[in-house]
Formats: structure tokens, sequence, C-alpha cells
């Protein structure tokens, strides 16, 4: 769809890999220590046309690939393996050994429409509608086994969750419908609900629940159509449940929103402008809970929001002015605007589920959001080119004071540690191998 690409602008900043769900709500508020970040992490990049891995603390850098001219995509970890689509209008899927002991990468299947990565194993659509599971060691794509059939392949986004898969299937061989299915391809399959989910992106998982944001009426070509509905489905197994199936949001609200927390964002009445951009100053920024009830939460359009502490939300409006939002009882308290101005992205860093620090990016620069809400400068980043990863201490950057360099910021936002001698094109993967 048209504006789904406008949608998933805010992915210029954020790196939630692997299944790019976040499982569990917990928040930490600003100040308090959430959990530790576990182990070192891998940054993937690429320089002068060579794709490079170093580890967060510099050592370790090796060259994968040399003289490729790399321009891979959906770089994914798996086993002793990265996988990743050729370029990005390739449905050649490509292997290259995490070791660095291949020079040249690997084809794993010709015709693969999508693929995630879920722990040891390797999952595949084909452009028949099939998608196949391998483990990630696999000598080659032989080794696959079908989990599943009849998949929709002009909506052909699957992710895992808990064991088991989420796509959109073709029921009847007809009508697209969100299925599930155990990922190992065992058992029946149980259908959800009418429409699809067009990214993994629109699940959300909680203790107790999997989330699904699904476009009832996916064939559309009116991108103001009210046919968002909101699904949960227990994640031990239990009926779904549409949360607003009389009162389905528009489709360009939901797209030009996003998750925080227990909320989903939509900007209602938002509409595209000529240009192909949202209008956000004729919209009006408003959250969902998981049980269907909205909130107002801002005059006109939200461009982007996090979560900050158990009851805040930090949140980003088309004019480039900042705030946060205090609730009580599903209500907005109190709102106070941040000292800052031309913001385009507010974020969170995440250790298991919980806030240890929000950032800011604007114009003038980066900027953490500290307890009292006054905000902290960060110095030398260039933030157009910052990525992070959930359960991976700080974030990384190119640092432009350095001839574009690779950086690693820590949490507190003042201590960085250079990864890189060489400048880098991109960064392409922040992953745990």
């Amino acid at each position: 769809m048209k504006n789904i690409s406008l949608f998933f602008k805010r992915a210029v900043c954020a790196f939630i890999l692997c299944s790019l769900i976040v499982t569990g709500l917990g928040v930490a508020a600003p100040g308090e220590a959430a959990a530790a970040p576990t182990g070192d992490a891998y940054v993937y990049y690429v320089s002068d046309g060579d794709l490079y891995r170093v580890k967060s603390d510099g050592a370790g850098a090796e060259r994968l690939l040399k003289s490729f001219n790399f321009r891979g995509t959906e770089l994914k970890p798996a086993g002793d393996y990265l996988y990743f689509m050729y370029d990005a209008t390739s449905t050649t899927l490509l292997r290259v050994a995490v070791d660095g002991s291949e020079n040249i990468p690997k084809r794993f299947y010709d015709s693969a429409v999508y693929f995630e990565t879920n722990k040891d194993f390797i999952y595949y659509m084909t452009d028949k509608g099939a998608i196949y599971r391998a483990p990630a060691n696999a000598a080659d794509a032989a080794e696959a086994k079908l989990v599943a059939d009849m998949a929709d392949v002009k909506h052909p986004r699957f992710t895992i969750v808990d064991g088991r898969i989420y796509y959109n299937a073709l029921k009847n061989g007809r009508t697209t419908w969100v299925a599930s299915k155990a990922a190992d391809g065992n058992g029946q399959v149980q259908w959800i609900g009418a429409g699809a989910f067009e990214d993994p992106w629109f699940v959300r998982t909680d203790s107790a629940s999997a989330y699904i944001m699904v476009n009832t009426k996916p064939e559309e070509t009116n991108y103001s159509t009210d046919c968002m509905v909101l699904y949960s489905v227990p994640r031990k197994g239990g009926a779904p449940k549409a949360i607003n199936p009389k009162s389905p949001l528009d489709t360009n609200s939901v797209y030009s929103g996003g998750w925080a927390n227990k909320y989903y964002l939509f900007n209602k009445g938002i509409v595209l402008g000529t240009d192909g951009d949202y209008n956000y100053a004729k919209a009006k920024g408003q959250v969902m809970t998981m049980d269907g009830k909205t909130i107002p939460l801002h005059k006109t359009g939200v461009l982007e929001i996090a979560n900050v502490g158990t009851d805040k939300l930090a949140f980003v409006d088309g004019a480039g002015k900042a705030y946060v939002s205090t609730f009580k009882n599903n209500k907005i308290v109190s709102t106070k605007a941040l000292s800052v101005n031309n913001v385009g992205y507010v974020r969170n860093l995440l250790t298991d589920g919980k806030v240890r620090a929000t950032m800011l990016f604007a114009s003038s620069g980066a900027y953490m959001l500290k307890s009292d809400l006054s905000l902290q400068k960060m110095v030398g980043v260039e933030w157009d080119l910052c990525l992070y990863k959930d359960d991976v201490s700080g974030f990384f950057y190119v640092n432009a004071g350095d001839n574009g360099r690779l950086y690693h910021m820590n949490d507190d936002g003042k201590t960085s540690t250079k990864l890189s001698d060489e400048m880098i094109d991109r960064i392409v993967l922040i992953s745990k191998q």
C-alpha cells in the first residue's frame, strides 16, 4: 500500500530486530534501574561496499564480505549464519557465515517473498504461498519442512510468537484471513479474523496476550477507510477477540501512529497531503487502550510516542514540539512541554521490556530525558544514522566529528567508544550474534 512506507519512516532510527515484537510492557521510571543489558552485541556495517562485523565494545572487528558491493537487505542472524535478501527487490535469499570464514555469500533459496529467523530456525515464504522452516545451520533448503500452505503472497508478512506462527492465509483458497499455527507445522490452523496484518510491527504482546492490528479490507485502495480492528489472542491458547469491531479505526490514522506501552497511538482525521506526506496539523492525536477505550492526547496530530515510567507518555507532534503527558485511571491529568524544538523522534532503550532510557532526536542534536523531565544533550551524535536494539546497552551512531566513523554511546549519554577505523556507509544490523 502506498502510505505504508510513510508509516515505517520511523524505522530510520529504530532496530527492534529478529521478531520486531516488543514482548512485555513493563516500564521503569526515568532514573530507576531496569534489568542490566545482557551480554555483548555485534554491529554489522558497510564500508566501501564491504560488510563488516564488530563487537559493541570495539573488539573482534572483521570483514565478512570483501569486494561484493554489498546491497543486502532484511539482515537476520540465526545459527552460524547471517541471512539476507540480495537487494530490496530481490527474491533471492542468501547467507554468509558470521565467523568471517566465507568471502562470498551462498544462495539458500531462490524464490522467497519474505523470511524471518527465530532462535535456531529460518522461516521463509515461497512465491507459491508455502511457508517452510529449516534449521539455520542446514546444508541447504532441502532440509526445510512445510509449516503452512495457502499463505497469501499479496500480504506475505508473518511472525513467530511463543512457538506459533502468525501469518496471512487464504481461507477456503479465496479470502484473506489472519491465521495462526504451531511453528513446527503440527496441528490445525487457528483462524483469527478476516483481513491481514501488514507487517510484524503490527503485532504486540504482553504477559497474557498477543495483540494484532488487522486491516479488515486489505484489498481497498482508499486509504481513508475505517477498517483497522485490533484483535487479542491468549498467548497460552484460546479464542481470539476483536477489541473494536463496531468502531474500526481509519487506515491513515493507524499507519501514522504506533505502539507505546499499553496504548496504540492513532491520529483521528489525518489525511495525506498533495506531497504524499501526512498532514498532522489537521489531525488530533489519540490513544486506544488494549480494551478499546480511546483517550484524547493532543490537539493536533502526533508523529512519535514513547513510554516514560509507568504512567507517562512522551510524544512529538507534527510541528516538532515535544511533550510528556501523565495518565491516571486512563485519563490525562497533566502535560508538560519539553525545552527542545524541531524534534523528529522520541525512542526508548529497553531491557526485558522495561525502559531504561528515553531519547529525543532533534535538529539541534540528540538528548536523554532525565527523571525530572529535563533534557541532557549528547555531544557528537549524528542522529540521522543512529541505531539501537532492545537488550543491548546504549546505541550506535556515525560520528560526524570523526569523518563518519562508527561509535557506541553508553546509556549515560556521556561515554562513547570508537568502533571502526573505516568511514562507514551504513549500519545494517545490531545483533546478539
